[in-house]
């Protein structure tokens, strides 16, 4: 049996889960990366071509309306999603093309993208809830390659989420990610954002 001391319980052990579109990447803990510690990307695109995905757990300290004067509605948070084109709004919904023209479908229910005034008209008229789209500053990307090596590099543990709760702007997703992950990485759980403070 393996000894507990020998064993790394912050390193990652590959699940040889592929990254998908609809599935999520679960970064190392304490990794010192300025963008991606500690984060749950949901990858909305995966091609030959590379990766595009949108971190979840990382709340932007102001409203949809500063970073779009054309947003009317001060109640609708932001989130970072990447350091790519971070000057740039994005979302992700389960409202669906019927109501958003030009989405596109990422899996289980979830779009991403579509007609940015569509939205900001719906919501208005309150055709569209809270709980229907998520916004994003900038978005995360992967050219051919670059992804896969950082999974055999052990940064990322591919997994899976509930479509409830990548939706839900109220969840701990980080706990609820490492939770479904199981096993060891439920010591993951509770981790203080700084190891020097626990």
């Amino acid at each position: 049996m393996e000894n507990l001391k020998d064993i790394d319980l912050l390193s990652i052990d590959r699940n040889w889960l592929m990254p998908e579109a609809g599935r999520i990447l679960i970064s190392k803990p304490f990794s010192g990366d300025a963008y991606f510690d500690k984060s749950i990307v949901y990858l909305t695109e995966s091609s030959e071509n590379g990766y595009v995905g949108f971190i979840l757990n990382k709340p932007v300290l102001t409203n949809i309306s500063f970073a779009n004067h054309e947003f009317h509605s001060d109640s609708w948070n932001l989130w970072f999603g990447g350091p790519v084109r971070s000057e740039f709004v994005y979302f992700i919904h389960t409202a669906g093309p019927d109501l958003i023209p030009g989405s596109i479908q990422v899996a289980d229910g979830i779009y991403w993208g579509g007609n940015f005034n569509e939205v900001s008209h719906k919501i208005e008229n309150g055709e569209i809830n809270e709980k229907s789209v998520r916004f994003f500053l900038g978005y995360s990307g992967w050219e051919k390659g670059q992804l896969e090596k950082e999974i055999n590099e052990k940064f990322w543990i591919v997994g899976k989420l509930d479509p409830s709760i990548i939706m839900n702007t109220e969840a701990d997703i980080w706990k609820e990610a490492v939770k479904n992950l199981g096993g060891r990485y439920r010591v993951w759980e509770n981790l203080p954002p700084d190891p020097l403070l626990n």
